[in-house]
């Protein structure tokens, strides 16, 4: 009722400052005005204005951005509705890890055999990896988000939207920029960029940006986690050959040295894993108590139990002494580390085949090398220590044909996209109970076709039709193997049990064999689009998406017959796979411009039908993705921005998701049917005011106040209460001063003034007995110069 209450009154405020401006007699000059000049977007693989575009998409410009004080994408999700970005390493340990959820769907598992279900473009190439998904914003031209499934011309995993970032093209004059930041925890950006004009059709431009933070979670052995240590740069090129060809090429890479996330135990599970699983989990921290209590020379029963959570005359017992409650400490001893390097070569060719039909090719080249380490379980004990080394090597090549017929009437696409990608992922994990390897390698293929055309059935009434036709392999190596089982000497003590034939050195997790899935699917778009007014459009939809199946990689105990699987079973089938999600979205939307160009304001209402829905949870030590859901997800989005008077600038966003499990397995699953959705907040709303103020020859100075809402959710499939997130507020502010001439500028700002402290994202390892949550860094503040020349 509260987070209605706050939706209205923001409406009707809205609505009264809409009638004020109306009222008002605009400035002959407004400073503001560029913050609503049509923005060119290519949600549709073509160049055409954000509001003449009938589809649900938020669009900013890289200037834009900058002046709401954003360094990096994730932070667009403070005032973008409907959008969830988390940094989420789950049991991994990488420090910039994307998570990035749309309208209720989406993914927050790093893994290579696990796919994203919002897919992350960079200059029209698709990011595969959420690990380095996490982009700071250099360069940039302008960010889309795209809501909804991308099916068609978008392709694989974006059944719950894209976003899609687009950088600066090298132009024919000569100009660069400098910035400089300072603020909290010794934070320190370095940014440079500089545009070289090398012939009178040949351009280049560079970027390189160093950024450098102090962590805000200290070790008791002196390493601050959250810490950040980034170098990246960008050299990019552009030929004019001739009026009909444009190829340009670029090439990036960046450095990541850090100590990992943030995360502290938030509190330890006494009462043991789940007992309705089917095969109950050992719990690794009764398991470590009970051996602590024996060694220390009392009876075999736990010196942590329910009822009792704290016992100091047991130094070895893993209990609440390591939960420093509002303490942002961690008792942590395995290593901690999070080291990143990846590279990246585009090439675009655009050229023009005749006045009717253009050929664009994008071919692109990744490499991603990351290597992380973490201690789970935050304490000086072995009970559940994480190691990854990640390597991922990506080859894109995708070819559009665009073009116009029937006199500019149909404009029209089709293309062929290739996607591949290889590498290894490889887990090494120590428990209370064993010491072993698991992950493997993986080699994904996609290839796909497709076509979509807009028909101007009148001047005013358009309809857009596609469809894309996509064949796809995965295929996975599980190299799994037990090192040690610390068990292996307590026959006797009454912990026979965990001593079990497959659980001895040497054994196999998993066959070492290749499995291999393929499917096919077909995703079709329709849309229908009026231009009510030259001011009011309005559109409904239908489209279809599919995010890919896949394999689980983390197994534990091993799989072996008779013992944890059949007897009997071949050995690919013990490869535990997944098959693909779908969902199928109605929507209506329109846009509106109004005030002399002066108001932006666009909506959209949607219902979602999710299907075979890819459930991650844990019925074992490891956690299993399942097919084992659907749900449907309804709701609405509004956003505003309006310049009411010279200088002025206010914008707001809000977003409303009615989702829920139409059904669920629970005897697979263990999931309630009445839970919520994990990751999804009901409400999603924003409100932001600025004015600039002239002072003449002393140049200008912008205050900017802007809040945001989100709403409670969940951080696991099980609605954990542990790590679940209330609704919070947050407050930023900065004020900017600009000489007259626009060549300086100095920010001051600060980020979540009321220091709200809130979880970026909750981990819960059901063997494991921890729950860990990744808080908010609190409180920042920052000095920004800034030097155009």
């Amino acid at each position: 009722m509260k987070t209605r209450k706050i939706a209205l009154a923001l409406s009707c405020s809205l609505l009264a400052f809409g009638d004020l401006a109306t009222a008002q007699e605009a400035a002959s000059s407004n400073d503001t005005a560029w913050l609503l000049e049509e923005i060119t977007v290519t949600a549709r693989k073509r160049e055409e204005g954000l509001q003449s575009a009938p589809i649900a998409i938020s669009a900013f410009t890289g200037d834009s951005l900058e002046y709401r004080g954003v360094t990096d994408v994730g932070e667009i999700a403070q005032f973008t509705p409907n959008l969830s970005f988390q940094n989420n390493p789950s049991f991994g340990g990488a420090s910039n890890s994307a998570a990035i959820y749309i309208r209720g769907v989406g993914q927050k598992e790093f893994l290579p055999t696990v796919d994203p279900g919002v897919g992350l473009y960079v200059d029209g190439v698709y990011i595969a990896r959420s690990v380095g998904g996490i982009l700071d914003l250099i360069d940039v031209e302008r960010v889309e988000v795209l809501k909804g499934p991308q099916g068609t011309l978008f392709g694989r995993n974006t059944i719950g939207g894209a976003i899609s970032i687009t950088t600066k093209k090298p132009h024919d004059e000569f100009e660069g920029k400098l910035s400089a930041t300072y603020g909290t925890d010794d934070r320190i950006d370095l940014k440079g960029s500089l545009n070289v004009p090398l012939s009178d059709n040949f351009f280049s431009s560079y970027s390189v940006a160093y950024l450098s933070q102090d962590g805000y979670v200290m070790r008791d052995d002196g390493i601050d986690l959250g810490d950040d240590d980034t170098l990246s740069g960008r050299a990019s090129f552009l030929l004019e050959a001739s009026d009909d060809l444009e190829i340009s090429f670029s090439i990036e890479g960046s450095r990541d040295r850090e100590n990992g996330p943030a995360l502290t135990l938030i509190g330890i599970n006494y009462e043991g894993p789940n007992p309705l699983s089917l095969a109950p989990p050992p719990p690794m921290a009764t398991l470590h108590n009970i051996l602590a209590n024996l060694a220390a020379g009392g009876p075999m029963a736990p010196c942590a139990y329910p009822g009792s959570t704290l016992n100091l005359a047991v130094d070895g017992c893993y209990d609440d002494r390591y939960v420093y409650d509002g303490e942002e400490r961690s008792s942590g001893t395995a290593p901690a580390y999070s080291d990143t390097d990846f590279w990246a070569a585009n090439l675009n060719i655009d050229w023009a085949l005749s006045d009717d039909v253009t050929l664009k090719s994008i071919t692109a080249y990744r490499d991603l090398d990351a290597e992380f380490s973490r201690d789970g379980d935050h304490s000086p004990f072995r009970i559940s220590q994480f190691q990854d080394f990640l390597t991922q090597e990506q080859f894109t090549q995708e070819f559009q044909l665009l073009g116009t017929a029937f006199e500019d009437r149909l404009n029209w696409i089709v293309g062929l996209y290739y996607f591949k990608e290889s590498g290894d992922n490889r887990n090494e994990l120590d428990f209370t109970v064993s010491r072993f390897r698991s992950g493997g390698a993986y080699d994904n293929q996609s290839l796909a076709a497709f076509a979509q055309g807009t028909y101007d059935i009148t001047d005013r009434i358009h309809l857009t039709a596609g469809i894309r036709y996509t064949d796809e392999t995965k295929k996975f190596t599980p190299d799994q193997i037990v090192h040690e089982n610390y068990f292996a000497d307590l026959v006797g003590t009454g912990l026979a049990d965990v001593e079990a034939p497959f659980l001895a050195a040497g054994t196999r997790v998993l066959p070492y064999l290749e499995k291999e899935l393929s499917y096919d699917e077909v995703d079709p778009y329709l849309n229908l689009s009026w231009d009510a007014t030259d001011d009011l459009m309005v559109y409904a939809s239908y489209s279809e998406g599919f995010k890919s199946g896949g394999f689980s990689q983390r197994v534990f105990p091993p799989v072996v017959p008779p013992f944890t699987a059949p007897a009997g079973t071949p050995d690919i089938d013990l490869i535990p796979t997944f098959d693909p999600e779908f969902v199928k979205v109605y929507e209506v939307g329109f846009k509106y411009s109004g005030l002399d160009g002066r108001m932006r304001l666009n909506g959209a209402a949607f219902w979602t039908d999710y299907t075979d829905m890819q459930v991650q949870v844990f019925t074992s030590v490891a956690p299993i993705t399942k097919n084992a859901g659907a749900a449907t997800i309804k709701g609405v989005e509004l956003e505003l921005q309006m310049t009411p008077a010279d200088g002025w600038f206010v914008e707001a966003g809000l977003g409303y998701l009615d989702a829920g499990y139409d059904e669920i397995d629970f005897t697979e699953t263990l999931v309630d049917a009445n839970n919520r959705l994990e990751r999804v907040s009901d409400w999603s709303l924003s409100a932001a005011v600025s004015k600039e103020i002239d002072l003449g020859d002393s140049g200008s100075l912008t205050p900017r106040v802007d809040w945001s809402y989100r709403s409670e959710f969940d951080n696991d499939a099980f609605n954990t209460p542990q790590i679940h997130q209330g609704g919070y507020h947050l407050l930023n502010a900065n004020i900017t001063w600009r000489n007259a001439e626009e060549t300086y500028a100095l920010v001051v700002g600060v980020k979540n003034i009321t220091d709200e402290k809130y979880l970026h994202t909750g981990i819960l390892g059901d063997a494991f007995q921890s729950y860990e949550g990744l808080y908010d860094r609190g409180r920042e503040w920052y000095v920004t110069g800034r030097v155009n020349f």
